[in-house]
């Protein structure tokens, strides 16, 4: 008897045990899935398109000769980059050192020239107050003393024209010196030579072009859009620009309003927000654009991150009371990295956007945390 009761225990453990391990290999595999979720959420927002735009340059800077001289160095060649102030053309100063050492020997002369005639018509002056004395006397005739006040009135004269002549002298050093300034030719900003028009030894004139330069700062991207969506389009809008995966913003500045014939489109200038990288900064890079048309109006939106490949069906799924429900959706436009819902959502609800690639209906899941 003893070695039945035994056997029935011993035969009673051996079943459970594989029953008790099925079991619990069970409830392990329903553990719950960490997912990350976000809310179902209405934006006021236009549509948007899609463009290529270019980088432009808004205008470059003309780089000309102030003075009639020869040039002796250029300093940088077609390409360069260049700081403001970095001196771009160096003239020949010869002869403006020479005219400014003319005019500064001309000027020591008429001062000291004006310092006797001075002295002179103190002293004629003080002769003229005697002369006065002696007429009252009747020592000397009226006619002696006109003679006396003319020569008064001549010393006056030649006083007037000395600083006439150095007002003269100094307004022609003033100039000299300008045009001096004027021999070593500066960038007025920062920027890139694109064209130089100019030879060492040649004879410039004022006016002359010598170069131009692209300002690095005021560039723009140009993008040509179907006129029908062009006329949508509203001033100062905001765009959305990507180049090399990396994302920047603009505006739309303004809309050229003649239309291409042969290919039905309009210019827009599309003005940027920030300063691009140096390596994708110059003229003719090309970007991809998000331009907004149309009316603001709110849309339901959540991010493409949550929506489920299948084939022929969009497929999300939300959190409900700990478990993944999924919903079929009718997607509407697309709006950089969310899309619109136009049937299967309500805002508010909660969208899985990570954790979502493995899940299956009413499986257990649970908000993953944010890491503080």
């Amino acid at each position: 008897m003893k070695i039945l009761i035994v056997f029935l225990v011993n035969l009673s453990i051996f079943i459970s045990l594989p029953l008790f391990a099925q079991s619990s290999f069970k409830n392990k595999g329903n553990r719950a899935s960490l997912v990350n979720v976000t809310k179902v959420q209405y934006f006021d927002i236009a549509e948007k398109t899609e463009s290529i735009g270019r980088l432009v340059a808004v205008n470059p800077v003309i780089i000309s000769s102030k003075i009639n001289q020869e040039i002796l160095k250029i300093h940088y060649k077609i390409g360069d980059n260049v700081k403001k102030n970095d001196v771009l053309f160096t003239l020949d100063t010869k002869d403006i050192l020479r005219n400014i050492e003319q005019i500064s020997a001309e000027m020591k002369y008429e001062n000291e020239t004006l310092d006797i005639l001075e002295k002179k018509f103190s002293l004629r002056l003080s002769k003229v107050q005697n002369a006065n004395n002696l007429k009252k006397q009747n020592i000397i005739t009226q006619d002696n003393l006109d003679d006396i006040n003319i020569l008064l009135l001549e010393n006056q004269q030649q006083i007037a024209q000395r600083k006439y002549n150095i007002k003269r002298l100094e307004i022609l050093l003033g100039e000299n010196n300008e045009n001096l300034s004027f021999s070593k030719i500066l960038s007025p900003i920062d920027g890139n030579i694109v064209n130089i028009d100019a030879q060492v030894g040649a004879l410039t004139s004022k006016g002359k072009i010598l170069a131009s330069i692209l300002n690095n700062k005021f560039k723009e991207i140009e993008t040509d859009l179907r006129s029908d969506l062009a006329s949508e389009v509203k001033i100062g809008s905001k765009v959305d620009i990507f180049s090399q995966k990396a994302k920047f913003s603009g505006k739309v500045r303004g809309i050229v309003n003649i239309e291409n014939v042969r290919t039905g489109t309009r210019k827009l200038r599309i003005s940027l927000n920030e300063d691009l990288p140096t390596n994708i900064n110059a003229s003719g890079t090309r970007f991809s654009l998000y331009i907004p048309f149309g009316d603001i109006k709110p849309r339901l939106l959540i991010p493409k991150d949550a929506l489920i490949p299948s084939a022929n069906k969009q497929i999300v799924y939300i959190f409900d009371k700990g478990l993944a429900k999924q919903k079929f959706i009718q997607s509407g436009v697309s709006v950089g990295d969310k899309i619109e819902i136009l049937k299967g959502l309500e805002e508010g609800q909660l969208v899985v956007v990570k954790g979502n690639e493995n899940l299956r209906p009413n499986q257990e899941i649970k908000i993953k945390r944010k890491q503080k």
